[in-house]
């Protein structure tokens, strides 16, 4: 495994919107080709990426155009919703289902699923209406989708370890939208950088969108400025505009660095997407069966707490966990398979033991033994239950016997045999 960790900076002191972040990417070598063929893969009538180079306050920058056609050739990038009955628009059911059936790599769909889950909530919340209200409006979401999915692509092909996102600068003044004059930051984009660090820097007119703000939210494992690495490339993505304090750009850093060099101040913890719902109105039989859908579904561990509900119902707080990739099938059978309404979810760090699966010789058969090593040092090993169930069911003997036997017929490791050799 190598020891090498590359890095991916953004530096947002200037603002930033997804057109702009794509760019950066493809100016710091991310193939253009690799996010046109996922943004066609959408089967989006009318929509297409073109590149060009500029020049934003000097600086040269790569501009990505995102055309629609029948509509006016300007910025698209800020995504406006309706909510009246009657719109017409796409609801973030429309936007799964164009994601969801599109031939790209699964890691690139589900992060996009993430960015559109959380950027249709911020309208949602913002506007005081359910999230099956929000209707984008048509040539601002096929904006917003091509935007997010070119990114998402885009970032599969450089393939960073570590994400950092700089300071934003959100911009000032108001902007107009289809409801009239809104200040700037944009109800929206104001939600979804709760948690993030803002620039303070006086900036007239809109800097960053709602998308710029979901993307970079959604992909920062870390805030601040450049981090300690060896520099390999820097890519700059030109917006629309010319402003005159500073070049209208993202700029993008991608570099390496060794993994020793994460400090305590800033560890690089592994992260799960922790998904939580409570139901009061489920049979065990029903709970048991979509447990076993939750881990078809990609999740790593479901286990359910019993709780008391409104007018004093009892019900079960059911809790999974899941890599970030498996956000769209685990959400997905916990929606379907049980009698939820819907449900939460967020990130959290998570510390484990270094895994192995020995198989082990006894009376009774082969049984696989699950082994914990921390730093080299083994301090848990546990028989598999469903080998020594089928053995115990074979042989007729108790399954303590069974599990007993798996456990004395193995040679643990001495402390520190499992450590690698320099």
């Amino acid at each position: 495994m190598s020891t090498r960790e590359k890095i991916l900076w953004f530096d947002a002191t200037a603002g930033a919107s997804g057109d702009m972040i794509l760019g950066s990417l493809v100016d710091l070598g991310a193939s253009f080709a690799a996010a046109k063929r996922a943004v066609a893969a959408l089967g989006l009538t009318g929509v297409r990426l073109t590149r060009h180079t500029v020049v934003r306050g000097a600086v040269a920058a790569t501009r990505i155009d995102v055309s629609i056609a029948g509509y006016p050739h300007d910025d698209h990038h800020h995504v406006h919703t309706k909510h009246r009955r009657g719109d017409h628009g796409r609801t973030l059911s429309d936007i799964r289902k164009i994601i969801a059936k599109a031939s790209i790599e699964a890691s690139v769909r589900d992060r996009a699923l993430v960015i559109f889950r959380r950027l249709v909530e911020a309208e949602a919340e913002a506007h005081g209406v359910t999230v099956k209200s929000v209707h984008l409006h048509e040539a601002g979401a096929a904006d917003a989708i091509a935007d997010v999915v070119g990114v998402c692509a885009a970032l599969q092909a450089i393939g960073p370890d570590r994400i950092v996102v700089s300071p934003m600068t959100t911009g000032s003044g108001t902007v107009t939208c289809a409801h009239g004059l809104y200040p700037v930051p944009a109800p929206a984009t104001s939600l979804l950088l709760r948690g993030a660090p803002l620039t303070g820097i006086e900036a007239q007119g809109e800097r960053l969108t709602p998308t710029g703000a979901a993307i970079l939210t959604s992909i920062a494992n870390a805030y601040g400025g450049p981090p300690s690495m060896t520099l390999k490339a820097v890519g700059h993505g030109a917006g629309t505009r010319e402003y005159p304090e500073r070049p209208n750009v993202v700029r993008a850093l991608l570099g390496e660095r060794e993994a020793a060099e994460f400090t305590v101040a800033a560890p690089r913890i592994p992260q799960v997407l922790v998904v939580e719902f409570t139901v009061d109105d489920a049979t065990p039989q029903l709970l048991a069966y979509a447990i076993e859908q939750l881990f078809a579904a990609g999740a790593l561990d479901v286990h359910t707490t019993p709780v008391q509900m409104k007018k004093g119902r009892a019900g079960h707080q059911v809790t999974a966990l899941t890599h970030v990739e498996n956000f769209d099938t685990v959400t997905r059978a916990a929606l379907t398979e049980t009698t939820t309404f819907g449900l939460r979810f967020h990130l959290e760090g998570r510390i484990e033991l270094e895994r192995a699966i020995e198989r082990v010789a006894t009376p009774y058969g082969a049984i696989h033994v699950k082994v914990g090593r921390l730093d080299g040092a083994e301090v848990h090993a546990v028989p598999e239950y469903e080998d020594c169930a089928a053995a115990a069911r074979k042989h007729g003997v108790p399954l303590c016997m069974v599990q007993q036997a798996a456990v004395a017929g193995r040679r643990p490791a001495k402390p520190g045999a499992g450590k690698k050799r320099r």
